[in-house]
C-alpha cells in the first residue's frame, strides 16, 4: 500500500485570476483563514467564502477552470472531485458548496463548486528518509516543485484514515490515500492534483 502527496498547492497552472467576499471585507483576516488551511486547522463556517469572482483583469481563457485551482486564499473544487471525495473519509475536512462567477459576479462558470478546506493535521513525513527536502522558512520543510515518486518517506500510520490531510511539517502540501488517489485517476479527475506517489517506511 502507499499514499500520494499532491503538489497542487505550488504549480502555476492551478493559480487563478479570482478574488472573494472575505478578502474584500477583511484582507488580514484572509491571511489568517489560508494560514489555518495550511496547516490543517479545522475552520468555522464564517471561515469560508460566500462568493468566489473572477478578477477585474480576467479573460476569458481564465474561466476555463480545472477541476482544482487556487482563488485568492481558498482552494476550489469541482462538482466531479466533490463527488469523489464525498466517498471517502475526510475526517475533519469540509466540503462548503460556493459559487464561481465571471467578472460580472452574476453569470456562473460551469457547474456546481465547492471550497476546500483539509481539516486534518498529521506529521508523517520522515524527512530524514525522504529525498531532495530542504528546511526552509518557520522550521517547515519544502518540497521541489519536481518532487518524484518515491522521494517523500511518510510512517506507516499515513495508511490509516482520514483519506486526505496536510502535514504542517511541510510548505504547501496535503496527501491523499492510495484509494483516493485511484479514485480521482479513475475518473480523469487528477490532472490538477499532480499526485506522486509517497514511500511508505
Amino acid at each position: 500500500m502507499m499514499v500520494w502527496v499532491s503538489r497542487a498547492m505550488v504549480h502555476p497552472s492551478n493559480q487563478r485570476p479570482f478574488r472573494n467576499d472575505i478578502a474584500e471585507r477583511d484582507h488580514d483576516r484572509l491571511l489568517e483563514i489560508g494560514r489555518a488551511n495550511g496547516r490543517g486547522e479545522r475552520l468555522g463556517p464564517e471561515d469560508f467564502p460566500k462568493l468566489i469572482f473572477a478578477a477585474p483583469h480576467a479573460r476569458e481563457r481564465d474561466y476555463r477552470v480545472p477541476d482544482l485551482f487556487f482563488a485568492y486564499g481558498f482552494w476550489i473544487v469541482s462538482e466531479p472531485v466533490t463527488n469523489v471525495l464525498g466517498q471517502f473519509d475526510l475526517g475533519q475536512a469540509q466540503l462548503v458548496p460556493v459559487p464561481v462567477l465571471m467578472k460580472d459576479r452574476q453569470t456562473p462558470i460551469g457547474g456546481e463548486w465547492s471550497c476546500i478546506s483539509f481539516g486534518n493535521a498529521r506529521h508523517l513525513v520522515v524527512p530524514e528518509k525522504s529525498e531532495k527536502i530542504r528546511m526552509g522558512p518557520q522550521n517547515r520543510y519544502n518540497l521541489p516543485a519536481t518532487t518524484a515518486d518515491d522521494q517523500v518517506a511518510v510512517s506507516a500510520e499515513a495508511l490509516q484514515p482520514p483519506d486526505i490531510w496536510v502535514d504542517p511539517q511541510l510548505w504547501d502540501n496535503f496527501f491523499v490515500s492510495e484509494a483516493l488517489g485511484k479514485a480521482l485517476r479513475k475518473n480523469k479527475l487528477d490532472k490538477g492534483f499532480f499526485l506522486t506517489k509517497c514511500r511508505v517506511v
